[in-house]
């Protein structure tokens, strides 16, 4: 017997017509008819008296009506045992982040948020992969992206920025104006021209990039040894003391931030709890993802 079926014939019994039946489903009269019909077949019986002033239970239909009251008072028991014990604020919990979120922004305050919730047993992925929350590779993703699945749910925060950075001795040692061949961008992907689009609206577009390092934190330790010029996130290249911003322009928005889980997740308590508490961390530390300097 199929559950969608019990539930026709238990809502044909409370209404006593198929139309009731079928309005209380949401569903049109003749799927009510036909989930009756099947239900009969599948028993060998009939279960109710087609009248025309509506359906009427045989004997093997007020037997049926016992039996799926029984079921369905089961059911719903487990259902609501199954959502208390969701809801408890108790469990694990997977998290995917880039690292420098995880120990710059999160590690800090992770302690209040443990102390919040001592039943839970958090797992922080740092990786700047993109888990599938969809395939429960990951039960919460903070990311950095303008267009996140559709499979997820979740909350656009604001945009980080990036801006330029290098050690002031090599820019002291280069003439940008006059001789820009002379100088270096640290590449960050494989190269489509010495010149590509992201180095074109500042003021380094005369400087040919060099390298592939995909690496945020290799570029860093190559630009503090005075390799070139690199273009990073501002709350990366702000908290190094021996780099500069090499230039006067205003940080530019990169991607977006999202909070992100699968829609099944969503209301789940423990879920809830932690995307509340990385939307407070995050905006707490908006100034510095954003690259706006103290006054």
């Amino acid at each position: 017997m199929d559950w969608e079926d019990i539930k026709t014939f238990r809502e044909v019994m409370n209404g006593g017509t198929v139309r009731a039946a079928a309005k209380s489903l949401g569903v049109h009269h003749s799927t009510v008819s036909r989930r009756i019909e099947q239900l009969e077949q599948a028993l060998g019986v009939t279960l109710f008296e087609r009248r025309p002033e509506g359906y009427f239970p045989t004997s093997a239909g007020e037997d049926l009506a016992v039996a799926a009251s029984s079921f369905a008072d089961e059911l719903n028991t487990v259902e609501r045992h199954i959502a208390g014990r969701d809801n408890e604020l108790s469990g694990s919990l997977r998290v995917t982040m880039a690292e420098p979120f995880a120990t710059g922004m999160f590690a800090p305050r992770l302690p209040e948020f443990c102390a919040a919730y001592p039943g839970l047993e958090l797992e922080i992925l740092t990786s700047f992969d993109l888990l599938d929350v969809a395939r429960r590779e990951a039960d919460i993703a903070i990311r950095m992206d303008n267009n996140p699945p559709d499979t997820l749910v979740g909350k656009r925060l604001f945009a980080y920025t990036t801006t330029v950075y290098a050690h002031p001795d090599y820019l002291a040692q280069q003439d940008f104006i006059n001789h820009p061949e002379r100088a270096r961008w640290l590449g960050w992907t494989e190269k489509e021209s010495r010149f590509p689009d992201w180095t074109q609206d500042t003021e380094f577009s005369r400087v040919p990039v060099w390298g592939n390092f995909a690496s945020i934190a290799l570029q860093l330790e190559m630009a503090k040894a005075g390799m070139g010029l690199i273009m990073i996130p501002c709350i990366m290249g702000d908290n190094q003391p021996s780099l500069v911003r090499a230039t006067e322009q205003e940080p530019q928005p990169s991607r977006d931030i999202w909070i992100l889980t699968h829609d099944d997740l969503r209301r789940t308590a423990r879920v809830k709890a932690f995307m509340d508490f990385a939307e407070t961390v995050l905006r707490d530390n908006q100034a510095m993802l954003t690259g706006q300097r103290p006054d």
